[in-house]
């Protein structure tokens, strides 16, 4: 039986660890779309409400209406800068896991290709052994036909 190569078991991890980073760099992404998701209905929500702001001023309003109207804005406007920042902060997650899973699979490719390397280092070993095996062969069957 063929005990496995190290560089076999080293290619499985850095295999399982492109997958982990692979899931987590999923993760990351969909959370940063969440997040950008959140801003913009916030964005669509703040332009409609400064429409209806702009209606309601052209036919006239009451002083404490205005001062909701822009107490609302404000509040509004805080937290669409707390989402800007949050995006920003999803953002460099998602920089920093895809640079991590970009690292792994540059890993992972560097042991397949010294797999692959070893593979062809084996084969032509296996296929010189075989060649002396025949012309082994073929000089004793040689030599029988001459005592013959």
């Amino acid at each position: 039986m063929k005990t496995q190569s190290p560089l076999v078991t080293l290619r499985e991890l850095a295999q399982k660890e492109v997958e982990k980073a692979a899931t987590q760099l999923g993760q990351v992404r969909k959370a940063y779309q969440q997040a950008e998701q959140q801003l913009n209905m916030l964005l669509n929500y703040q332009e409609d409400y400064r429409g209806r702001l702009q209606v309601t001023m052209s036919e006239g309003m009451a002083n404490t209406s205005w001062q909701n109207f822009q107490q609302f804005i404000q509040t509004l406007d805080v937290a669409i800068d707390q989402h800007q920042k949050q995006l920003q902060h999803w953002n460099s997650r998602l920089d920093l896991a895809m640079k991590t899973w970009q690292e792994k699979q540059k890993r992972l490719n560097a042991f397949e290709t010294l797999q692959e390397r070893e593979d062809i280092r084996q084969l032509a070993h296996e296929n010189r052994l075989d060649q002396k095996r025949m012309d082994e062969f073929a000089q004793r069957a040689s030599l029988r036909k001459t005592d013959l």
